[in-house]
């Protein structure tokens, strides 16, 4: 069975201890480590952006449909 929670990010470390105190619950902490290869990918995109390409959040915000 897979249970999956959105906890809030400033309850999450309260969240992990709870759960780790419990006996019958399996915490893989290595599900969340983002592998070498994911982090060089994006700091390649970073370095060859130009900020004249970036974009604020408002413009980001329109190209977005709510609702």
């Amino acid at each position: 069975m897979k249970i999956t929670l959105d906890i809030p990010v400033n309850k999450y470390q309260f969240f992990l201890e709870l759960v780790k105190s419990l006996n019958f619950i399996k915490v893989d902490e290595n599900d969340f480590v983002v592998p070498e290869w994911q982090k060089k990918i994006v700091r390649d995109r970073i370095k060859d952006t130009k900020p004249e390409e970036y974009l604020s959040w408002d413009e980001v915000e329109d190209k977005f449909k709510f609702g």
